[in-house]
């Protein structure tokens, strides 16, 4: 039995591992029952949660700066790789970047040196940009840390996979305090994905059972959400990356996403605890299931739907921030968006059971319209070069349709006056 050892130690990450459905291979090929064999440890950096050969960074950024954006392991299963150097990316972009600017801001990548730390005031008390919350009631206040981007993590509490709010032990109490809230410990890592891998599936994500979460952590409700996050719908293609027009991941989108729900809105809540926001039983999930309403539990002033969840932006009838979960106009600058453009992604009304090449009436425009969640090779994680993004530099519509990004929705803006 081959020895496996661990590349990346003491990180967590969260993502689907496999191309085409549920794991496969052995099951040594990802445990072992003791970390122990002829004497020596099969993990040189000491036994994993859930007796895993590998930690999360492990299989999902086996090879940070070489290698390939697909790694075949062991037993076969083709795992996505979150930080590579293969020439193109996965649909989530690629953690391996230069300047902090690039990547979203996780501490497992950033303290395995995949990643650039995040400076102390780049952001506004080092808080997600547009944090919706009005109090340092939320998972960000760091009690005592320097940095609150230290709490920020890839899976679980204080994260974007899998269980992101039960905690794992002792209870939480609300002292009315400047730190209040005391916890003991949350599920972050592998314990907030435990099972959900073996319950995979590609294909449509329905994001079902997390308003009802059970005492305990449940994989199978992790999984029926989108890339592992709880409560998301969507559709994942087989590739997990822009492969095609045909061949795509497929967004939901929900108009009556808003932030104006209070704290519901984030918050799966159950009455049987004394504090239900952070209890056991609780669930932050996707706000509407939606990828845009997701995005908004942390960065909520940058979502406006158009449904009157923060009133500053649009009411003098021009939008002051961009609109997401907001359905795309047909007419004007956007009637010529028929086409699916892998630069400018949509949102669509309802879960789709296969990818389309047609952005249709009552699609919307979203937070990953424009973004990657991971990192890219563009400032800000965008999917195109803001500084590329010119008007009334091109000839006619076509040429400035295919410069896609801003250029793919607001299509006349690219055109010469004159040719318009």
């Amino acid at each position: 039995m081959k020895k496996m050892i661990v590349l990346i130690a003491a990180a967590f990450l969260a993502f689907p591992v496999i191309a085409s459905a549920d794991l496969v291979g052995d099951c040594y090929d990802c445990h072992t029952m003791h970390n122990s064999e002829q004497n020596a440890p099969v993990v040189a950096a000491g036994p994993q949660p859930n007796l895993l050969r590998f930690d999360c960074l492990g299989c999902h950024a086996q090879n940070p700066t070489g290698g390939t954006k697909d790694w075949v392991g062991p037993g076969g299963s083709t795992i996505p790789q979150v930080a590579h150097g293969d020439t193109s990316d996965k649909s989530g972009g690629n953690f391996n970047q230069t300047t902090s600017r690039k990547v979203h801001s996780v501490v497992d990548v950033t303290s395995a040196g995949i990643a650039p730390v995040v400076p102390l005031g780049e952001n506004v008390n080092d808080q997600p940009p547009g944090l919706p919350h009005t109090s340092n009631r939320h998972v960000f206040t760091s009690e005592g840390a320097a940095n609150a981007f230290d709490m920020f993590t890839c899976a679980g509490a204080r994260g974007c996979h899998g269980t992101r709010s039960q905690i794992l032990v002792g209870g939480t109490v609300d002292n009315g305090t400047a730190n209040n809230w005391e916890i003991d410990a949350r599920r972050t890592g592998i314990a907030a994905i435990s099972g959900s891998h073996h319950n995979n599936i590609d294909g449509a994500k329905t994001g079902t059972g997390y308003d009802n979460l059970p005492a305990a952590h449940d994989g199978a409700v992790v999984a029926d959400g989108y890339r592992f996050i709880v409560g998301l719908k969507g559709f994942e293609n087989t590739a997990r990356e822009y492969v095609s027009g045909t061949d795509h991941n497929e967004y939901y989108g929900n108009v009556s996403s808003d932030m104006g729900g209070g704290c519901g809105a984030c918050h799966v809540q159950d009455g049987a605890q004394s504090n239900t926001r952070a209890a056991f039983e609780s669930g932050i999930v996707s706000i509407n299931n939606s990828m845009s309403g997701f995005c908004s539990s942390c960065h909520g002033y940058f979502h406006s739907s158009g449904g009157g969840d923060y009133t500053d932006n649009g009411v003098s009838g021009a939008f002051l921030r961009h609109p997401s979960d907001y359905v795309l106009p047909a007419t004007g600058d956007y009637a010529a968006y028929t086409t699916y453009d892998n630069t400018a992604p949509v949102a669509r009304p309802t879960v789709v059971s296969s990818a389309s090449a047609s952005v249709d009436p009552g699609d919307m425009v979203m937070c990953l319209s424009c973004h990657v969640a991971h990192g890219s090779a563009n400032d800000y994680l965008l999917r195109f070069d803001y500084a590329q993004m010119t008007a009334g530099n091109y000839p006619d519509l076509a040429t400035s349709q295919a410069e896609g990004g801003c250029l793919a929705c607001h299509q006349s803006k690219g055109v010469l006056p004159q040719n318009r």
